[in-house]
């Protein structure tokens, strides 16, 4: 990056570069922030095969920990079983009321005096309080009793399997599996979110738990509620064992199989059918008995609906998948696709709007956002158009951005630099006129972005010049004139490279004589450097980036979040 060579002393020293430094450090941030993302996060050198060990991690971990025992809702009299560590109120009603707060024994009993030893092992709160009203009728005559639960208990689970610190957790009943995941580390990257098995006292068939569902459809049974004495296993991720779901629906992906898996299971975990979506031959690709043969089947879910298959009702054609279906459902290719353009800067009805497949003009949109504004500067107006993946990508351009600029010859530089001069996306139109034949014969296209700005009578002056900033636009002035107006040339000043860029990116050598300097234009002067050469075909490089910036700035798809299409 230029930044890298410029010293320290030079930036303290050149605080009439600090516009253009300022610039320069923000199209550094620029490029490291549109990297393309990635799904998975990379593993840190440090970690173990397997793991995960990132700030995240610990900082869920942690708060996980002291959430231990929160309630999520009021606590259900008929469902929740009492245990050791459980402190309960007894009220015996009479004529001289008595109130208990008695702790449950490690045995699981309540010890209540006057009244004797109560065993509560396996019976829930609205059980033992019936127990309690029975037993305490036989020695006072009362009219009422109650029982509530004062305080709940904590206990250990042992969570082992593919969980970053395997161990004894600390729960509550109130707690959930997902919950005690979280305080053991997180699950790690391999493993089974769907068949995590819970071995619990007194059941003999395990509790087979599926966060897949409950993350991804709120199904509070695939995410238990704990008891103590639990042992959670979460087992690797089963690669031989998946089904996979892709086209026409909202989330396409793969989920692990479990046994009982029908179509609409995975078409729920998809978040359902897209409205392009054929849904009368949806197909499911199965292997045959472990084969590499294949058979394919064809369902009709036509007459299933979203609302349908938010619930668990009996569909029509649902089929129970196998392990390793493959679920396909093609779309319509001429299915209409609501498109919308953007539209900001010196318009009366900034915003977003809604364009038809028939063929929508600039004129027409100007119309729909009230026309200009009288301070619109139209000889700035830019069209932007989203770059198109499927353009031809220009293999020569490609290779010279990996090519040091000092490498290049001299054909190669005057390629490169006019390759970088041009405006990503932008449409050559002249909007001053709009209402021509020529102009009404362009048609836009979804995501374009139109952008008009205030006209500005200033010119800024900067760089290499004693008093930098923006002079009043003169219309008989030279670029010299305007050098003069900001104090002349300063110490270092490198005359012959001065810059006049446009507001429209189009960038001039200010000795130039076919260089007309217009309102809002920038004239640039730069410091000779060390290596001349060098610096002024990174600056140049630069430049053209900086323009792009400053003509497009704010235009293109921020107004999706506060606009909606008119």
């Amino acid at each position: 990056m230029v930044l890298r060579f410029i010293s320290s002393n030079f930036l303290l020293r050149s605080t009439s570069l600090f516009p253009l430094l300022f610039c320069l450090s923000l199209l550094n941030y620029s490029s490291s922030y549109s990297q393309q993302s990635t799904l998975k996060l990379p593993k840190p050198p440090s970690a173990k095969p397997g793991e995960y060990d990132t700030v995240g991690v610990k900082m869920s971990s942690e708060l996980a920990k002291d959430n231990v025992g929160l309630m999520e809702n009021t606590i259900d009299p008929d469902t929740y079983l009492l245990g050791p560590g459980d402190i309960v109120t007894v009220f015996i009603g009479s004529l001289e009321p008595k109130l208990f707060d008695l702790l449950i024994t490690p045995e699981a009993r309540l010890v209540i005096p006057t009244i004797g030893v109560i065993s509560v092992k396996g019976k829930t709160l609205a059980e033992t309080e019936q127990i309690v009203t029975e037993r305490v009728a036989k020695t006072y005559k009362i009219q009422s009793v109650s029982l509530s639960l004062k305080k709940i208990r904590l206990f250990k689970v042992m969570v082992t399997g593919n969980v970053r610190s395997p161990g004894y957790i600390p729960a509550s009943p109130a707690d959930r599996l997902s919950e005690v995941i979280e305080r053991a580390g997180r699950l790690l990257f391999n493993a089974a979110q769907r068949n995590i098995i819970i071995k619990r006292e007194g059941i003999d068939e395990p509790i087979i738990a599926d966060l897949t569902r409950f993350y991804l459809l709120g199904e509070k049974s695939g995410n238990p509620t704990m008891q103590g004495g639990d042992v959670v296993t979460v087992p690797p991720y089963p690669e031989d064992e998946i089904i996979e779901i892709s086209g026409g629906v909202n989330s396409p992906s793969k989920f692990e199989f479990t046994q009982g898996d029908k179509l609409s299971t995975i078409l729920r975990f998809a978040q359902g059918f897209l409205p392009s979506a054929i849904t009368d031959s949806v197909e499911i690709v199965r292997f045959k008995n472990q084969e590499s043969e294949t058979v394919q089947l064809f369902i009709n879910a036509s007459t299933w609906n979203t609302k349908m298959l938010q619930g668990e009702i009996n569909l029509p054609n649902d089929i129970v998948l196998m392990p390793g279906d493959r679920v396909y459902v093609r779309e319509r290719s001429n299915y209409h696709v609501s498109s919308t353009v953007a539209i900001k800067g010196a318009v009366h009805f900034a915003g977003r709007y809604g364009i038809n497949s028939t063929g929508t003009t600039v004129a027409d949109i100007i119309e729909r956002a009230g026309g200009f504004t009288e301070y619109a500067s139209l000889e700035n107006g830019v069209l932007i158009r989203k770059k198109d993946s499927k353009e031809e990508v220009d293999v020569e351009h490609a290779r010279l951005l990996g090519v040091p600029i000092v490498s290049m010859s001299e054909s190669e530089k005057a390629y490169f630099r006019e390759k970088q001069r041009e405006v990503s996306g932008k449409i050559m139109f002249d909007f001053t006129k709009l209402n021509d034949k020529k102009a009404q014969s362009i048609f836009l296209k979804d995501m374009d972005s139109i952008f008009i700005p205030t006209k500005n009578n200033f010119v800024n002056i900067i760089g290499r010049v004693s008093a930098p900033g923006k002079i009043l636009y003169n219309p008989n002035y030279s670029y010299l004139d305007y050098i003069v107006a900001a104090g002349g040339f300063s110490n270092r000043a490198d005359e012959s490279e001065a810059l006049i860029v446009k507001q429209k990116g189009e960038r001039y050598l200010a000795s130039d004589n076919n260089a007309k300097i217009e309102p809002g234009d920038h004239i640039l002067v730069p410091e000779i450097p060390e290596s001349k050469t060098r610096f002024i075909d990174i600056l140049t490089t630069t430049l053209t980036i900086t323009a792009q910036i400053v003509t497009v700035v704010g235009v293109i798809f921020t107004l999706s979040n506060n606009s909606s299409a008119k």
